[in-house]
């Protein structure tokens, strides 16, 4: 009799985990399954029930969505202007104008350019207008704006999430009844598993929350190139460096002058004798 009693709780354990992994499982193909615990005779047990307006016929019924659909507006705007720092300032003045904030900040410089790039949240109600406000801060180079619907990723999230805390809720009853401390540690295990996956999805959900209320403008900002203008130029420097340069090519023809004079006395009375011979033989 005590044997029996020490197995019925690791069994009652794998069927409470079995059923909410079947149910996960489903999440994407049929309705998710609503686990409540009822209290019976003072005794817990585990029952299956269908949302509202389930009808038990998957031909035509539908799981339960959202009302509204989550939205994720993101914006990247790349402008040029003459006064980086005042478009800065004014980013963030705006930003807060609307009820938001200020994201991150970077400025950097390349050669004789400056470059900066801030980022901020708006309220998702104001992004279109803080998207036409910063537009007018400079010359608008380039702007893309995305919209991303997570609604079913949220009705998801939300279904297992729901799911997981009914079997936190069925576990820590569980454990009340456990008798021996293999028992214990057993559901205590389990209760650890579905305690991490609770705040891992907690924490996707509390992710897909956020962007959709606030959404993320990111905005570059460049220097102008400064407008080409000739070198100017120093006339009385040029004409010396014109006159360097003459002086230095009559000096080099003086030089050259003078190295071939001696070859000159030496070729040229040779050149006559050679001749000479070569005409008397010839004779």
């Amino acid at each position: 009799m005590i044997h029996g009693k020490r197995l019925l709780i690791p069994v009652v354990v794998i069927v409470i985990v079995a059923s909410a992994l079947l149910a996960d499982s489903l999440l994407s193909s049929s309705v998710p399954t609503y686990w409540t615990r009822e209290s019976l005779d003072g005794k817990g047990e585990v029952q299956s029930s269908l949302p509202t307006g389930w009808t038990g016929n998957p031909d035509t019924q539908q799981p339960p969505v959202a009302e509204d659909h989550m939205v994720v507006y993101n914006a990247q705007i790349s402008l040029e202007t003459g006064e980086i720092h005042a478009a800065l300032s004014r980013i963030s003045v705006l930003a807060e104008g609307h009820g938001g904030y200020v994201a991150g900040t970077t400025l950097s410089t390349y050669g004789a350019q400056t470059v900066a790039e801030i980022t901020i949240r708006v309220p998702k109600e104001r992004f279109r207008v803080a998207v036409g406000e910063i537009e007018a801060y400079g010359k608008l180079l380039d702007e893309r704006t995305t919209s991303d619907d997570v609604t079913q990723q949220y009705v998801d999230l939300t279904a297992r999430l729901g799911n997981l805390e009914r079997q936190e809720e069925s576990l820590r009853g569980i454990l009340g009844l456990a008798k021996t401390v293999d028992e214990v540690l057993q559901v205590q295990k389990e209760l650890e598993r579905v305690r991490g996956e609770i705040e891992s999805l907690k924490g996707q959900i509390q992710y897909l929350e956020s962007n959709a209320e606030m959404s993320s403008i990111a905005v570059r900002l460049t220097e102008a190139p400064p407008p080409f203008t000739p070198p100017g130029m120093d006339w009385g420097e040029t004409m010396q460096t014109a006159l360097g340069v003459l002086f230095g090519i009559v000096r080099g023809l003086i030089i050259l002058g003078v190295g071939i004079v001696p070859l000159a006395a030496i070729a040229v009375p040779s050149f006559y004798v050679y001749r000479r011979r070569a005409m008397k033989r010839a004779g």
